[in-house]
Parts: structure tokens; C-alpha cells; sequence
């Protein structure tokens, strides 16, 4: 809910900019000539409530102003546009748990696809709805009810397809099609029973018109904004928890020690396409282990800060240094303990905390082991050799 009201502040924002911006770029294609009128009729019927249509109306009005700026001004309305698509694309890597965002020139190349193409694309869309609309109508014309249904169809229809390019496209993370396709459709539904809901509302209390008189627009329209924002995010967590449902992920308590073992699988799998000349995708390296993706990212990330993988572009990992010079030591002491992780606190036994440290030492030299001996000895399922060897060389 925090982030529907930080998207339904920024929306407010950028609607203006993002219409204005929209409206030049389909008044530049001739063939859109008429699409804009058909938009803004859509919208009207279809997405906002009857009784905001003075806000559309502003926003028009705002939008033929601000065509006669300079480019200064312009520049300044695509930046307020991407400010909302920052705080969507920031939003959406929260529920994903990415970490990571995209690249500098990745965001400002999808950004200004989304700001110049994305009307384009609109227009086209509805160019194209409004044409098989009409002869899905024509050919149930006999049919009672048909056309009411084939018109109320095409929202839910366009919505969801809204919705689905929206899960692929904003979070910094491959998305399955078929899950943004759940997501999409569910928001849909969502927001078609949401507009339905919201409608009779308006038309059957209209107590808030005693209370804010000629100032009701605004609050209605935030309302609705902000209710909207609900159920695209809605839909973003379904998206995001169809994978782990499948994996039933969210029903294994994790175990202690587990990255350790996560982080020597990883390993072992870049070491075999480092000898095959191949580079890993995050996919392959997420079969391997037990834990979400998130984890497995951060445990990409940690062995990265040490040098041992690098990440190669497009989404893939490849071992950045010798298996040979890397111990199983080095890895346990990463991800399952190391001496000099905890500080005796203030009311602490030295004595105590000494023995500790000296008995993880212990067992961190019973694992001077380099990751290429401990592979290849997997490979040949016997590890006795190579660890009487081991300890043979211990003084």
C-alpha cells in the first residue's frame, strides 16, 4: 500500500507529461490521425470513472498548452515521464528482490522505447481492437447479448495484454510469459470488478460531494489512481509468487549451512563450462541449487566481490579465476564461518571466544582442499584418495 500511494503521488506527477509526450508522438504518424480522439474515448469510457471526466478534460487542455513549449521545457517533461517509470521499475525489483538494477543505458534505452514506441504501439492496438471489435460485432449480430459481450470483452482483453508487457518488461529479472500472462489476466479481471465497483460507488454515495463540494474531482481521481496502482501490484505479486508456489520454495525452512553447499554446486557447474569454453545462465545455476533466485544472486554476487566468477553480458557467469587456487577453505570460511566474523562483546569470555575461533580454524585447515581436486574427485565419486593425501601433507 506504501507503494500504490508513491506511485499514485508520482502518477500525478507525470500524467500530464506522459499524455503530452504520447499526443506528439502519435500527431507525428499520419495514420494515427484519428487515434487520439479514439484514445482519449476509451480511457473515458473504460478506465476512468464517469464522473472524472473533468480531469481528462484538464489534462487535454494542459497538453495543447504545453505543445507550444521550447525544447528545454520538453526535456523537462521527459524527465518527469521517466521519474515515474524509475519509481515503477524501483517498485517492481522490490517485489522481485532484485538487487541489482539494469545498466545505466539499459534503463534510458527501454525508458525512451517505452516513452516514443509505447503510444505508437497504443494507437496500432487500438486501430487494430477497434477493427476486429467492429467485425466480431457484424458477425454476432444475430446472436442476443453477443455484442454487449464482444464490447465488454475488449477491455478486459487490452487491459490484461497492458498488464502482461508490463510484468516482462519493468522488472530487471527474466519473467516466464506464461506467468505474466496468470498476472495479467488476474489483474484484469481485478480491474475490470474494481472499475465496475468504483463506478457504483461514485453514482450511489456521493456523500463526498457535501464535504468537498466543487473540490471533489481531485480526491475521487486520487482514490482512483491509487486503487488502480493496488491492482497492478497485485498482479506484480502474483507474477512474482507463481514460481516459488510452483517450486514450493516458501514451505522449506532453511537450513544452516546451505549456502555453502549451494555455493560449491555453482562452482562446480562454472568449472565444467570453463573447461568447455562455454559461459552459464543464471537459469542453469538456479537448477543446481535449494534456494530462491535472490539467494542465488547474492551468493553470485559475493563470490564475484572475491574475483573467483564474473558476470558476462547477456545474463550469464563464467569462473573468473583457477579452480586450482581456490580451496574449499576459502569457501566454507565465505558462506558457513569464519574466526574473525563475530567481536567478543563487552561482558564476554576471551577464553571462550579463543577456543571457538581455534576449533573453526581446526576445521577450516582439514579443508585445505583446491575446488579442482575436490570436482574432479566428484566426477570420479571417490574424495578417500585426495583426502589421505591431504591430510598426509598437514604437519
Amino acid at each position: 500500500m506504501q507503494i500504490a500511494s508513491s506511485l499514485t503521488f508520482t502518477s500525478l506527477l507525470s500524467i500530464v507529461p506522459i499524455v503530452t509526450v504520447a499526443v506528439t508522438v502519435l500527431t507525428a504518424f499520419p495514420v494515427f490521425k484519428g487515434v487520439t480522439a479514439a484514445l482519449q474515448s476509451f480511457i473515458l469510457q473504460n478506465l476512468v470513472p464517469a464522473s472524472v471526466e473533468s480531469v481528462a478534460i484538464y489534462t487535454q487542455q494542459f497538453s495543447m498548452n504545453a505543445a507550444r513549449l521550447t525544447a528545454v521545457g520538453i526535456g523537462f517533461l521527459v524527465v518527469t515521464s521517466i521519474m515515474l517509470l524509475l519509481t515503477i521499475e524501483r517498485a517492481f525489483n522490490d517485489i522481485w528482490r532484485v538487487k541489482r538494477p539494469r545498466p545505466v543505458v539499459h534503463r534510458v534505452f527501454i525508458y525512451w522505447t517505452l516513452i516514443t514506441v509505447g503510444p505508437v504501439l497504443m494507437g496500432a492496438s487500438l486501430t487494430l481492437t477497434s477493427w476486429v471489435v467492429g467485425h466480431a460485432v457484424g458477425l454476432v449480430k444475430g446472436l442476443p447479448g453477443a455484442g454487449f459481450l464482444v464490447l465488454s470483452l475488449a477491455p478486459l482483453v487490452l487491459t490484461s495484454l497492458a498488464l502482461t508487457l508490463l510484468y516482462v518488461a519493468m522488472p530487471n529479472r527474466r519473467i516466464a510469459l506464461g506467468d505474466a500472462m496468470i498476472g495479467g489476466f488476474l489483474g484484469g479481471l481485478a480491474f475490470e470488478a474494481m472499475k465496475r465497483a468504483f463506478g457504483v460507488y461514485v453514482a450511489s454515495f456521493p456523500t463526498y460531494t457535501l464535504v468537498y463540494g466543487a473540490f471533489a474531482t481531485l480526491p475521487v481521481f486520487l482514490l482512483w489512481i491509487y486503487l488502480s496502482w493496488l491492482v497492478v501490484i497485485f498482479g506484480a505479486v502474483v507474477v512474482a509468487g507463481l514460481p516459488e508456489w510452483r517450486a514450493g520454495a516458501g514451505q522449506r525452512r532453511p537450513v544452516p549451512g546451505s549456502e555453502f553447499f549451494d555455493a560449491l554446486q555453482i562452482l562446480k557447474i562454472l568449472w565444467r563450462a570453463h573447461h568447455a569454453g562455454k559461459r552459464v545462465k543464471l537459469a542453469e545455476l538456479l537448477a543446481a541449487a535449494t534456494v530462491r533466485i535472490e539467494n542465488v544472486e547474492r551468493i553470485l554476487d559475493a563470490m564475484a566481490a572475491e574475483g573467483w566468477v564474473r558476470r558476462t553480458v547477456p545474463s550469464g557467469w563464467v569462473l573468473h579465476r583457477d579452480a586450482e587456487t581456490i580451496t574449499v577453505k576459502d569457501v566454507f570460511g565465505l558462506f558457513a564461518f569464519r574466526g574473525d566474523a563475530h567481536r567478543p562483546g563487552r561482558e564476554a569470555d576471551p577464553a571462550l571466544e579463543n577456543l571457538v575461533h581455534e576449533m573453526g580454524e581446526r576445521l577450516r585447515e582439514s579443508l585445505c582442499l583446491s575446488l579442482a581436486a575436490l570436482f574432479r574427485a566428484a566426477e570420479h565419486k571417490d574424495l578417500t584418495p585426495t583426502l589421505e593425501k591431504t591430510e598426509a601433507d598437514q604437519p
